[in-house]
């Protein structure tokens, strides 16, 4: 779908999150789960949690939108994983895949390629190095950690072609691609990284808009706001303990008065 982003109303998207507070089933890691469950709520979205397999297909017949983070996985939250993705595939439940320390272990590229193979997720979300290596690229991992990602902008191109989705690498430049047009944002505070799970954050912010809105925007807005609200964020801070406070706070008070946030210039990139 084509879309005008200078006629696109973003600040609709965050309003219409806090009238709708779309039920996101977070299928996510035991680091960041508290944290993502706080997140939803002060955005204006309701979180449910669980790994069990057993209420999988139920949980996501219920939610407006699926989650699945592969961050700490574990034999029975695989399965679930599963499970939730073939049903929120036969719903046409919106779903956002983040591939977790892909190519850092055989077992985690395994996994993530499995969870494609379904074809349930409109969105792939990961770092730089992640998508990198998913859009066939060359990259560097150490742990779940991005190192090193020199053509992601291509990555996130190639990515989104080959799965019909919206890709989306973050980092100091983060890209966004529906497969026709590369996206970049070159905007956000260096604290950021300080704060384990905060590209987990993202993740909730783009399920949660994707109830809303088209992925494309969804994603160009959850990851605009963040960056803008960690700017504001850090300029209140001492540091990293205050920043993530505050950064909660903005995210809140954005959310609520959406017409407070100007949403930052994407760049159009040729690739």
């Amino acid at each position: 779908m084509m879309f005008d982003l200078k006629r696109v109303d973003f600040s609709k998207v965050l309003k219409d999150v806090t009238l709708r507070k779309p039920l996101i089933y977070h299928m996510t890691n035991g680091v960041a789960m508290s944290e993502q469950a706080h997140l939803a709520l002060a955005i204006g979205a309701s979180p449910v949690m669980s790994l069990y397999p057993g209420e999988a297909a139920e949980l996501v017949s219920a939610a407006d939108v699926l989650l699945v983070n592969i961050g700490t996985p574990s034999r029975e939250g695989i399965e679930a994983m599963f499970v939730a993705a073939r049903e929120a595939c036969e719903l046409g439940k919106p779903a956002i895949l983040d591939p977790v320390g892909y190519g850092a272990t055989k077992m985690r590229v395994d996994l993530v390629n499995r969870l494609l193979d379904t074809k349930a997720f409109r969105v792939i979300k990961g770092n730089g190095a992640e998508i990198s290596l998913l859009g066939g690229q060359e990259a560097q991992v150490r742990g779940v950690d991005s190192m090193d990602s020199p053509r992601t902008a291509l990555a996130v191109k190639t990515l989104a072609l080959k799965h019909d989705c919206i890709a989306v690498a973050t980092g100091p430049t983060d890209y966004v691609s529906d497969g026709k047009d590369v996206y970049a944002l070159r905007r956000g505070h260096e604290w950021l990284t300080l704060l384990s799970g905060s590209g987990c954050y993202v993740g909730t912010m783009m399920a949660a808009y994707m109830s809303v809105t088209e992925p494309l925007i969804a994603a160009m807005t959850a990851l605009a706001l963040m960056s803008v609200a960690s700017e504001v964020a850090a300029m209140k801070s001492d540091g990293p303990g205050t920043f993530r406070a505050n950064l909660f706070d903005i995210l809140h008070d954005f959310s609520l008065n959406p017409s407070s946030f100007d949403m930052p210039i994407w760049e159009k990139l040729e690739i």
